[in-house]
């Protein structure tokens, strides 16, 4: 069992305009600095989520965490104290024998065990001015800000196969059906670089690769040459949109529903050779992916049971960089295409 520690803490949370993308970085300036996190913030229901150790570091705020609680215990050292608790929209605010609780928009969550919280009612509950640059989206926290001391960030091409979609990280604190109505949106849009293609073949033939590149196929030889196979059979791209039925069997009223919409790919000479797999992004250049079985025994809820632990347990694959000329000689194998 982990015990109670006391740490540094900071707390910030900010609401961002929309408007907000992965390719401008948030930045956050506080008390004359810019500060760095090893975690960057994202957003999450229009609001700027940071890790709490970044603030303690430059706040200067005490934190007490409460395993068993799951709660927070901030404390500034001159009897000002807030309480939060993990996935609970409020705060307790005490001071100088007072209390009162405030509302929050976004509770306190835990993402990628770090946790995170929002900034302007915690910074504000303590006195600290914040603002927002929208010019430079910068967050700024307290006094002295100079905007001549910020320089422009370089865009950064993340894609050069026009797939950016892939690393908008705005996208990973979204609910599971923000999340599917964006991936379909993105892969039903044209293919930029390759003509009479759309983003969802592209990014199929892409995944292709990475997944050979990780050694993931039941053939060694595919691993090796990934255009083996597709070559011979043609390469399937398929859709389980979210909401479909998990098992099929049962009255779809009652069947549990996927939560996210599912690419899957395949190639093989029969379904007994297939080779195959569906996979959801993560919005952070990696994608998670799991096996569905080619044929069930059983009865439904059985059925049911397997796919509910195969989807609980996904393995994660990170997207190679591919070049053009991999991914049209893939594209001139479909099969079957994404629509």
């Amino acid at each position: 069992m982990k015990k109670k520690f006391i740490l540094g803490a900071s707390i910030l949370a900010l609401a961002i305009p929309t408007f907000v993308t992965a390719n401008s970085n948030i930045r956050i300036w506080m008390k004359g600095n810019l500060i760095k996190s090893d975690v960057a913030p994202y957003i999450y229901q229009e609001r700027t989520m940071v890790p709490l150790r970044v603030i303690s570091e430059n706040l200067g705020k005490k934190v007490l965490w409460d395993e068993a609680n799951r709660s927070v215990q901030i404390s500034d050292g001159y009897g000002g104290v807030l309480y939060l608790t993990i996935d609970k929209k409020e705060i307790e605010n005490f001071a100088g024998g007072n209390g009162n609780t405030i509302k929050l928009d976004v509770a306190p969550r835990i993402k990628d065990d770090r946790t995170f919280v929002p900034l302007r009612a915690i910074a504000e509950a303590f006195g600290e001015r914040v603002d927002w640059d929208k010019d430079k989206r910068v967050v700024v926290i307290g006094e002295g800000y100079d905007t001549n001391k910020i320089k422009e960030e370089k865009k950064e091409v993340l894609d050069p196969l026009g797939l950016d979609y892939l690393y908008n990280k705005d996208m990973a604190g979204k609910s599971d059906e923000e999340k599917s109505n964006y991936e379909k949106r993105m892969r039903e849009m044209p293919s930029k670089v390759f003509k009479g293609y759309k983003n969802g073949e592209v990014e199929g033939c892409l995944a292709w690769l990475s997944f050979a590149k990780a050694g993931q196929f039941f053939e060694p030889e595919l691993n090796k040459n990934p255009y083996l196979n597709p070559r011979k059979d043609g390469l399937g791209i398929g859709v389980i949109e979210r909401g479909e039925s998990m098992s099929g069997f049962d009255d779809y009223e009652k069947d549990e529903k996927f939560k996210r919409e599912l690419l899957g790919l395949n190639s093989g000479p029969c379904m007994a050779g297939l080779e195959h797999f569906d996979y959801y992004l993560n919005f952070d250049g990696t994608f998670n992916y799991f096996m569905l079985p080619l044929h069930y025994q059983g009865t439904a809820p059985e059925m049911l049971k397997e796919v509910k632990n195969i989807v609980a347990h996904p393995k994660k694959i990170k997207f190679i960089k591919a070049d053009k000329s991999e991914i049209e000689k893939l594209l001139k194998t479909l099969d079957t295409h994404y629509d």
